[in-house]
């Protein structure tokens, strides 16, 4: 995250935000995540256990972004990218196979599209702003081999 833009930073740091706070929420309490998911601890005893691996994986995920270069935050938005919807994809099989109700599957969906939503938005910002530096470092070279005498 560090020496972006402004814009590409606050996306960045949204996405870290949003990814942490609900990860640290959800570590530490696992079973009030799941009531305010709506999905039962009786019937998912296996869950807080499931909820607290992937709090851990989005926790470090956000450290190693909010602290990331700028030759290393492509990369990791990509593994970020990947991470969430596979996660939705996941809770929406999850419910196709009953394991979930509509209400439950929906929440486990947004928590996921909400991160994923600066997440693309910052990835198509940094890919745009790769491609107008190389287009402006290829006009500069151009310029100088016509001044060459």
């Amino acid at each position: 995250m560090r020496s972006q833009s402004w814009y590409i930073a606050l996306l960045i740091g949204l996405m870290c935000l949003i990814r942490f706070s609900l990860s640290a929420i959800g570590y530490f309490y696992p079973h009030w995540l799941m009531e305010q998911l709506g999905i039962p601890v009786v019937s998912n005893l296996q869950m807080p256990y499931i909820i607290r691996v992937w709090a851990i994986r989005d926790i470090v995920l956000a450290v190693l972004v909010a602290s990331a270069n700028r030759n290393t935050v492509k990369t990791l938005l990509l593994a970020c990218v990947a991470i969430d919807v596979t996660d939705i994809v996941s809770a929406h099989l999850s419910g196709t196979a009953g394991l979930f109700n509509t209400a439950e599957t929906w929440s486990l969906k947004l928590t996921a599209i909400a991160a994923l939503a600066p997440e693309i938005t910052a990835l198509v910002l940094l890919t745009v702003r790769e491609a107008q530096e190389q287009n402006d470092l290829e006009k500069k070279q151009v310029k100088s081999l016509e001044t060459l005498p």
